[in-house]
């Protein structure tokens, strides 16, 4: 089992490449896997919002698991999202990944139901003592509509039900002061920033780094915001910040309708198929794939990018 300092850096919350038929493209993962590790990150989050988790079957989700390990081959953690709307299905699709020989899992809150505290402390409580992995907690209430609250945390934290989380709440200041009072009760902790864009910002936060869904298409960058960060050169971390920000902003300049899920998913998946890392940029149902206008703007936009 790794050790809980093995977990830093930059983790991409890694895309799922798909058929034209909405299946998984495992080749195409493959290759992104690849692309990304040459890039330096330090690890990969598979299966996130960005991994469009939800629009696979349990069978889906353990393949892509499966060729992510087995690409990764032992260079980096990989950290497996098993989320699903009750414990008993996270808890199956966590014994899934621990088979294919993830180095460690992450749940949501269970969706649908709007769970209380006390009911998050038994689900992530019974999600650990089923799978003898670490365990992270992945907080978007943006998505579930429930908060993990700080004295949840701490307490599961004190239990050694888990080992960190992944913030993708936007409260900063929750962030900073949660990861205060785990360091002062000598808590086993990491705390990771779910934010695009402030990837140079959460060491200061406390944080241990980030899971950016744009470190897809410039993982580099990223890499070396986090590696300046971790220097202590807050001036060089912010000059590659800038330079993400160009990668970042795409999606709204170029979607003009969906939703802002699609738009980031549609944009960059386009970007890596123009660069022949993944076969198509094939979103899931009902997201809202890019038009030919769109696709237009996007190669007039971004040098990167030819149709």
């Amino acid at each position: 089992m790794r050790h809980p300092e093995e977990f830093h850096g930059i983790l991409p919350p890694i895309l799922t490449p798909l058929h034209p038929d909405s299946t998984p493209d495992l080749d195409s993962l493959a290759r992104l896997v690849e692309h990304l590790l040459a890039a330096g990150v330090h690890g990969l989050w598979a299966l996130g919002t960005t991994g469009e988790f939800a629009a696979f079957t349990a069978v889906e989700r353990a393949a892509i698991l499966q060729r992510v390990v087995e690409t990764v081959n032992g260079r980096v953690p990989v950290v497996a999202n098993v989320s699903d709307a009750a414990t008993r299905l996270a808890i199956e699709h966590a014994r899934a990944a621990a088979r294919v020989g993830v180095d460690a899992i992450a749940a949501t809150p269970p969706y649908y139901y709007p769970h209380s505290q006390d009911e998050l402390l038994a689900h992530y409580t019974a999600l650990r003592e089923a799978v003898d992995l670490p365990l992270f907690i992945y907080h978007i209430p943006s998505t579930v509509k429930v908060r993990v609250e700080p004295g949840t945390a701490v307490a599961l934290a004190r239990q050694r039900a888990v080992i960190g989380w992944k913030d993708s709440s936007g409260d900063f200041e929750t962030f900073r002061l949660t990861m205060r009072q785990m360091r002062e009760e000598g808590l086993t902790f990491r705390g990771f920033l779910g934010s695009r864009r402030l990837a140079d910002t959460a060491l200061a936060l406390g944080g241990h780094g980030a899971i950016p869904a744009t470190s897809n298409v410039c993982a580099r960058l990223y890499v070396e915001a986090y590696e300046a960060a971790r220097k202590g050169d807050a001036q060089a971390a912010a000059r590659w910040q800038e330079k993400i920000l160009d990668w970042d902003t795409l999606p709204d300049r170029i979607a003009r309708a969906g939703s802002r899920n699609a738009a980031t998913l549609a944009v960059f998946k386009a970007l890596l198929a123009e660069q022949g890392i993944i076969a198509h940029p094939t979103v899931s149902a009902p997201l809202r794939p890019l038009t030919d206008e769109e696709r237009t703007a996007l190669a007039q936009r971004h040098p990167r990018y030819r149709r």
